[in-house]
């Protein structure tokens, strides 16, 4: 394990948790998952990791937040849309995220997050680039809808 890779995983959950802490606690714990699967044959080490990270730190946004998408919709409508923070904005994207499929989920994650082209995502999850466009489409329009009560700002 290089320190690139653990500077990698480190970002990718930063970015979905928005907390120091917490990102180098699920840091840790990704990084011990792949001790644990160490023996065995990965095809594609970054994207089982990236996939892992993702699925990791989704679980964490969902233990803190455990109500369902239908109450956290009506809450937002009752909230005075300009006072809408940054991190409350980080918290829907969150669940957005969780929201959505698998494969969506590592698409936007690879291609937003980690500014990959979709020929780069296509081969690490080896599918084709028409799906990979399919799932990143998807995804943002299931992003765009969690987050349509927020307003044009």
């Amino acid at each position: 394990m290089t320190e690139a890779t653990r500077a990698r995983v480190y970002q990718w959950a930063y970015r979905l948790l928005q907390n120091h802490h917490d990102a180098l606690d699920a840091t840790q714990d990704v990084l011990l998952k792949w001790l644990r699967y160490a023996g065995r044959e990965i095809e594609s080490g970054e994207a089982w990791l990236r996939r892992t990270t993702v699925n990791h730190c989704i679980d964490l946004i969902r233990k803190r937040r455990p109500i369902s998408m239908g109450d956290g919709a009506a809450a937002w409508q009752e909230r005075d849309r300009r006072r809408v923070t940054d991190e409350d904005i980080r918290d829907r994207i969150a669940m957005g995220l969780s929201g959505l499929t698998d494969s969506q989920r590592a698409v936007v994650v690879a291609k937003v997050y980690d500014g990959q082209r979709f020929t780069t995502i296509a081969d690490s999850l080896r599918v084709s680039v028409s799906t990979v466009k399919t799932h990143y489409i998807r995804g943002l329009r299931a992003l765009r809808a969690s987050l349509a009560d927020l307003g044009e700002d």
